[in-house]
């Protein structure tokens, strides 16, 4: 019984001199922490903000062109050769697999649909970054705007009547307009002849000097019937500038 009670004195002692003060000053950190603010963190989100802005940033970038190379999630696509000729569908591995493409990249000019595969065309890496750049430094200069329209050569008048009233409200506003002329899929609707199609080309460029200052960067790329472009940039017309003039006065004369 002695044995016992000593044992028990012996471990009550260790525990004083051991434990208790680990426990005590455990319990008093806690006591600290619990006091503190809910929003108090050891390791404060300090980066969290930018780097969610930067993934924002990037997914609009990605958003802002149409795909290319391993983003084309189509089996097959239409190529565009140099001439503006509209090649049969071909298995878009293939042509991956064929191309240089530490030079080359194959970039989707006009998104297919159902039952139709995109058209593509081979372009050059390094014309396509300094065309990037030109481009984004004359939007940054001048607040350019870049429009795509896409017409079809066999176009009804009325059709191409509302066409043109949109394309004279980008070059009005000082838009640059790129235009993609390109014929129908086999078995989806009638063929254009030659003459309806400078017939559109010429109401296009018709509908572009109606527009004070709006003027053709550069010369038309492609072939007429097959696929086809026109670079147009518009000019910010007068009465554009004066309503944008006529906001702010109204607005001072509010305040």
């Amino acid at each position: 019984m002695r044995a016992s009670i000593c044992a028990s004195s012996t471990a009550a002692a260790l525990h004083r001199v051991f434990i208790a003060p680990i426990e005590q000053s455990h319990h008093q950190f806690l006591q600290r922490t619990s006091l503190l603010p809910r929003s108090t963190s050891i390791h404060p989100p300090i980066l969290l903000t930018p780097q969610r802005r930067t993934l924002v940033n990037l997914h609009r970038a990605e958003k802002s062109r149409l795909p290319r190379d391993d983003e084309i999630k189509s089996w097959s696509v239409q190529l565009v050769t140099e001439d503006g000729k509209l090649q049969e569908p071909r298995s878009t591995m293939a042509i991956l697999d064929s191309m240089d493409r530490k030079k080359d990249s194959l970039v989707i000019v006009k998104e297919g649909e159902p039952g139709i595969p995109p058209i593509c065309k081979i372009m050059n890496k390094v014309a396509m970054r300094e065309s990037e750049k030109a481009r984004r430094k004359a939007e940054k200069k001048g607040g350019v705007t870049v429009k795509t329209m896409e017409l079809n050569w066999a176009i009804d008048n009325n059709d191409l009547g509302h066409r043109l009233t949109k394309l004279k409200e980008f070059l009005g506003k000082g838009q640059r307009v790129e235009v993609l002329l390109a014929s129908k899929r086999k078995g989806k609707g009638r063929k254009a002849t030659e003459e309806e199609a400078m017939r559109v080309i010429g109401k296009i460029r018709g509908a572009m000097r109606e527009m004070e200052g709006a003027k053709e960067m550069k010369p038309m790329e492609g072939k007429i019937l097959g696929t086809a472009t026109l670079f147009l940039e518009g000019k910010v017309q007068k009465e554009s500038r004066e309503k944008a003039v006529e906001v702010p006065e109204q607005a001072a004369r509010a305040s």
